[in-house]
């Protein structure tokens, strides 16, 4: 594509996308793939070489998108843990902006993964749970960069259609990625990384490979047993890297836009020796917990958290250590990414933007992974931003979102919003503005809000949660039925129901009164 950012602004004014597929670019290597029968028969690009666009990096600096997976917003060092062993993170922290208190609006993977491509809320875009493909005419934030002259790719996972019982050698849509090297999980599927690892040889290939999801059994965790290199984080750096020194390479005045989706710390628990060291001796933080905890919640919830209450506590601390030296792993990778572009001389013309899906309880509240749950472990996770622009050494606790991530990426770039965009943009919160006033989260089968002050819960049986902060700041007390909650509880609800109303998707839009 060719043209300025203001010549092609105007061409995404609509959030979705025309159902006719837009020709495939005579220049390049383009492959073509039918997606899902009955589906329309679009065309699926990669699109390797394209034509220059037109504008250059001194005015549209690169993106480098990092997303970890079950990373929580605790899981780095500079956040306010100390137990853990995240160097360079730290550094985007100290040179950059940080936001403690940025929450999921999804819970699960691949609703949060399109909230924030799209700036959408589940609701909206469609995905409201694991399972469903996200709709081909969602505008997501690369399509706007790639119409507005970016070269984009994608490594690693993306996550934007379900991968059980997927071809994974067969074609992805595009979703605007020029590129795409996916691998939604971390060896079991023929996919791009599997591919790679054969190509390494068999024994590479046997040592890297992991059990299916849905086979793992709880608190799986070991050394991984090939070399360092060859780790899924690893590979997902090192193809990071290919692409930004290919881009550099054949077009070296053309920014670029790369996601790096990481599968660590997601289970299973695989580190390398190495990452595994650097814990040796060291403590981590206390689990989160209280033995009445259980007994205050609604009967349903209750019954989904007592199944882990009886385990030893060296489970707990040995299964932690490997969560740790996962994120540990993955920060060295971050590191490797972060050296490239230095290297390259592009430091300063390039956004660095660190985030993750959702996070994991991690053994708070006696429970592994992610859920619906009305948990901050597995909903606050982090949010760093570096490069031109960005404010250094800023630490905000200020409430923002993970649709705020592609408007306040656009306002960096100086690139209109599509239609539909629900995200808020966070420039004003670096200058030390106000963030929002609630955190709006949706599960397939329940809904939550939370405030700085507290958390309200309900499901689809009615069963309710309250947590008040002023007095219970690590969520373990239910105070739904304590008449001195009446007038909170009242309140939160309220918050609730005029939330869900004003956060309608606006498309499509009234463009007449009838």
């Amino acid at each position: 594509m060719t043209g300025s950012p203001a010549a092609t602004r105007s061409r995404h004014r609509s959030h979705r996308l025309p159902h006719s597929c837009r020709p495939a670019l005579t220049l390049g290597l383009v492959f073509v793939a039918f997606v899902s029968a009955g589906a329309p028969r679009c065309v699926a690009q990669a699109e390797y070489f394209p034509p220059e666009s037109g504008i250059r990096m001194s005015d549209s600096p690169n993106v480098i998108l990092i997303t970890g997976d079950h990373l929580r917003w605790d899981h780095v060092a500079a956040n306010g843990n100390e137990a853990i062993v995240t160097p360079n993170m730290d550094r985007l922290v100290r040179e950059g902006v940080t936001f403690r208190s940025h929450f999921t609006v999804g819970v699960a993977c691949s609703p949060n993964r399109a909230s924030l491509m799209t700036g959408r809320y589940p609701h909206a875009h469609g995905v409201i749970s694991n399972g469903i493909k996200l709709p081909q005419d969602e505008v997501t934030l690369t399509h706007v960069l790639r119409a507005a002259g970016y070269y984009t790719g994608q490594m690693g996972k993306l996550h934007f259609w379900p991968h059980k019982d997927r071809n994974h050698r067969e074609p992805h849509p595009p979703y605007g990625f020029h590129q795409m090297r996916l691998s939604d999980e971390p060896g079991c599927y023929d996919d791009a990384y599997g591919r790679w690892l054969w190509a390494q040889g068999k024994d590479v290939r046997e040592n890297a490979r992991v059990t299916m999801p849905g086979e793992r059994p709880p608190f799986e965790h070991y050394t991984f047993e090939g070399e360092d290199h060859t780790t899924h984080a690893s590979w997902v750096a090192t193809e990071t890297i290919t692409f930004v020194r290919d881009s550099l390479a054949r077009q070296p005045d053309r920014p670029f836009f790369v996601h790096a989706g990481f599968y660590a710390p997601h289970p299973p628990l695989n580190p390398p020796e190495s990452a595994v060291r650097l814990y040796d001796g060291r403590a981590l933080p206390e689990r989160r917990h209280s033995p009445g905890e259980v007994e205050l919640l609604p009967a349903g919830l209750a019954a989904t958290m007592k199944g882990l209450l009886q385990t030893p506590e060296d489970t707990w601390d040995s299964y932690r250590t490997y969560f740790y030296a996962m994120v540990s792993h993955l920060d060295q990778n971050i590191g490797r990414i972060m050296e490239v572009v230095e290297d390259a001389g592009i430091a300063d013309r390039t956004i660095f933007v660190v985030t993750s899906d959702h996070g994991d309880y991690l053994g708070d509240h006696n429970l592994t992974g992610k859920s619906g749950r009305p948990y901050d472990g597995a909903l606050r996770i982090p949010l760093i931003f570096r490069g031109p622009g960005v404010p250094a050494g800023v630490a905000s606790d200020e409430l923002v979102e993970i649709v705020d991530v592609m408007p306040t990426l656009l306002d960096m770039l100086g690139i209109d919003l599509p239609k539909g965009n629900q995200g808020t943009s966070l420039l004003p919160v670096m200058a030390g503005g106000d963030g929002r006033d609630l955190i709006y989260m949706q599960a397939i089968s329940n809904r939550m809000i939370r405030t700085k002050s507290a958390k309200y819960w309900i499901d689809g049986r009615g069963e309710e949660v309250l947590f008040d902060y002023s007095t219970d700041p690590h969520e373990l007390r239910n105070v739904t039925a304590s008449e001195s909650h009446a007038n909170l509880l009242d309140q939160m609800r309220v918050l609730l129901i005029r939330k869900s109303i004003n956060a309608r998707d606006p498309l499509p839009e009234r463009i007449r009164p009838y």
